[in-house]
């Protein structure tokens, strides 16, 4: 009876996680009703996600181009030394650790930024609550996986940058630009799955809170203000 009731419930979490692509606020409604400990599943999903895509990407990699690009700026007496120190086993464990800082990192400033100005504005909030809210919202990231290994296999015998792999971002989409400068790698950051992860976050605040669609919205979009507002002034700077 326990193991029936145990796989109800875990199906009923993998229906709200996928039903948030196509009926979010359903989804949503739902999600929120549940104890605040399954967050842990889309923080998981997120993390497996990001990190098969990554481990694809090292294993289909023209890693000697890879490498020459990764030492291209590097004076010449140096190269072999800093070649000698890197391997395809070597860049996917740091790309995995910062897979695993980076997700829950950014995520946790998220919800930061949501509890501190709710509570400002007198609509408190638990913390772990927000941070369930910012985590259900990475659904999205479940369409990426098959867009990135799809861009990745077509780009087989051609030199691809790791911040190229996403097909959606901004960079990828309209600027084109190298994915090892300065402004794009910032723009191959921010994709179309940003977009729809905000849209979401605005859903579960509003479903959350007493807020209107407008002030969701605007709280939504803070963090992300920040965030690009300190790298795009870094790079001006």
């Amino acid at each position: 009876m326990n193991t029936s009731k145990y796989r109800e419930q875990n199906m009923n979490i993998i229906n709200i996680y996928t039903g948030l692509l196509f009926s979010p606020q359903q989804a949503f409604a739902q999600a929120l009703r549940l104890k605040v400990v399954t967050l842990f599943f889309p923080l998981a999903a997120a993390l497996v996600i990001t990190a098969l895509l990554n481990t694809y990407y090292y294993a289909a990699v023209d890693m000697p181009w890879l490498l020459e690009r990764m030492v291209a700026d590097i004076p010449d007496d140096q190269k072999q030394t800093v070649l000698d120190s890197l391997s395809k086993g070597r860049l996917l464990g740091i790309s995995l650790v910062g897979v695993l800082f980076l997700t829950v990192s950014i995520n946790l400033f998220r919800a930061f930024i949501y509890w501190f100005v709710l509570k400002v504005k007198g609509e408190a909030q638990r913390f772990i609550r927000l941070f369930a809210i910012v985590m259900w919202s990475t659904a999205p990231l479940l369409l990426i996986l098959p867009a990135g290994v799809l861009n990745i296999y077509l780009s087989t015998g051609q030199g691809m940058l790791p911040n190229d792999v996403n097909p959606v971002s901004l960079n990828q989409l309209f600027f084109k630009l190298s994915g090892d400068s300065d402004w794009g790698q910032l723009l191959s950051t921010f994709s179309l799955i940003n977009i729809w992860e905000i849209f979401l976050i605005i859903i579960g605040l509003k479903l959350a809170t007493s807020l209107s669609i407008k002030q969701s919205f605007t709280i939504a979009l803070l963090p992300e203000l920040v965030i690009y507002g300190l790298w795009v002034t870094s790079l001006l700077l």
